[in-house]
């Protein structure tokens, strides 16, 4: 599958040029997607079917591999646009930006132990380099607090220390959590300025001074949405895979919420509004009874005579 963003990234070069971009990682393997009844299947009878197949791609030597996209805009060209880039729920506009390819993305082999390599892994998004300025989104905000306090948590204080995790050159004041798991830096100094010739801050003398203040809008915006059903989703059949899930979804929902579900998507696009409304009367049709029937059978064995009496009521 393709890899994307949901978050814009501020970047600039050595001249303190400012472009503003999405990374995107794009699938050389083609796209091949369950269906809902194939994962609820899998997802009962096979729950590591994707584990495994990834693994046995890597030990065949069959590597997967994405191809890193830049999507680019430069900061005179913001004024110019008529939606909002900074929207983390919106794609940008075709025709509105370049791309370029700056990589690729292979996996090429097997992590040594799982636990060690994979489930300590400790990612946030703070972790950026130079050249790289995180977005200015307040979700982006958000997530440089609750990641970081959720990796101490998860793997502990020391997590910086684990070796996937760890730089592989670093000069720093920060000393080791409660307890120390290494060397504790020694006796270098533990703070700045000092007198022995301990590490000096980093400067960047290319990073821009001037940032950009967004501001949020709470209008509704239906554009992007109908971009997406009749641009990007090329083809009948994934636009009747959205009809699908979106009634499969909206059949669990009060009425009123539905109708203006419905109203939403209608305006979006009638033919969407229209199918989806089909896909409904259809699902309702059988679902009530199916479901009757589970949750009769469930109730019955736990022999809980007035809660079935209320389940009965409800969908007959």
């Amino acid at each position: 599958m393709h890899i994307f963003p949901i978050h814009v990234y501020e970047v600039y070069n050595k001249e303190g040029e400012q472009f503003f971009v999405k990374f995107n990682f794009r699938t050389e393997q083609g796209l091949f997607n369950l269906t809902n009844a194939q994962a609820a299947a899998i997802g009962v009878d096979d729950p590591d079917y994707y584990n495994r197949d990834l693994y046995n791609a890597i030990a065949a030597g069959n590597y997967p591999s994405w191809k890193l996209e830049l999507d680019i805009l430069a900061k005179d060209e913001l004024n110019k646009l008529d939606y909002d880039p900074f929207d983390v729920t919106r794609l940008w506009r075709r025709g509105t930006y370049r791309t370029v390819t700056v990589g690729r993305l292979v996996f090429n082999r097997l992590v040594d132990n799982n636990f060690k390599d994979n489930e300590q892994s400790a990612f946030s998004p703070e972790n950026l380099v130079p050249g790289i300025l995180g977005p200015a989104d307040v979700v982006f905000k958000a997530r440089k607090v609750f990641y970081p306090d959720t990796q101490n948590y998860r793997v502990g204080v020391n997590h910086a220390n684990v070796k996937i995790n760890a730089p592989l050159y670093d000069k720093t004041y920060n000393r080791d959590g409660m307890p120390p798991v290494l060397d504790n830096m020694k006796d270098a100094p533990n703070y700045y300025p000092n007198s022995f010739n301990g590490p000096m801050p980093y400067v960047d003398e290319n990073r821009p001074t001037e940032r950009l203040l967004i501001l949020h809008r709470n209008a509704i915006d239906l554009q992007p949405i109908a971009e997406f059903y009749n641009e990007i989703v090329d083809t009948d059949a994934h636009r009747q895979r959205i009809v699908a899930n979106l009634a499969g979804m909206l059949v669990q929902v009060p009425l009123d919420v539905e109708k203006k579900a419905l109203r939403l998507l209608t305006m979006v696009d009638i033919d969407l509004g229209r199918q989806v409304r089909a896909a409904l009367i259809a699902a309702r049709a059988v679902v009530p009874e199916e479901r009757l029937n589970q949750l009769t059978q469930c109730i019955a064995n736990a022999n809980q005579k007035a809660l079935l009496k209320n389940v009965k009521n409800r969908y007959t």
